[in-house]
């Protein structure tokens, strides 16, 4: 089929993502343009920052258990954003609960590698992992509410 038959090019469409010889973010920022702010959003991305230098440091103790705390403490952002785009309020809730287990599980490893004097320890971390469970909690409680009240 030729770009000309729908009128859809993509090689144009591609090149449109790029500036100059890099290539460009085509989502706008939480808090610019219009975009509303969402501190979840905000939160779980800052977290995961967070957790990448910790697994950094904590990859000269142990390599397989910073691969582990970096694949979770990572994951609650990433399914956090995608449940933005959720397709409905069910898709919704099913996506926050999965970042709601990551992040238990990323508080399960802290926890458990706090309790090692000669691992490293980040107490910033372990604070921004439990300031998390009160987002969650109170948007699944409303999201699940919602869905109790659509269903009757």
């Amino acid at each position: 089929m030729d770009p000309g038959d729908d009128g859809f090019d993509a090689d144009d469409w591609l090149r449109s993502f790029r500036e100059g010889d890099k290539i460009a973010d085509p989502a706008t920022p939480y808090g610019r343009d219009g975009r509303l702010r969402n501190p979840v959003v905000d939160e779980t991305f800052a977290m995961a920052g967070v957790v990448m230098d910790y697994c950094e440091r904590l990859e000269q103790r142990n390599r397989l258990f910073a691969e582990q705390i970096l694949a979770s403490g990572t994951s609650v952002g990433s399914h956090t954003r995608e449940a933005q785009g959720a397709e409905s309020l069910a898709d919704f809730v099913h996506k926050i609960k999965i970042g709601y287990k990551e992040r238990e599980e990323t508080d399960y490893s802290l926890s458990l590698c706090h309790s090692k004097p000669h691992y490293p320890h980040d107490k910033d971390l372990v604070v921004r992992v439990k300031r998390l469970y009160p987002l969650f909690s109170s948007i699944l409680s409303t999201s699940e509410q919602r869905l109790r009240d659509r269903r009757k």
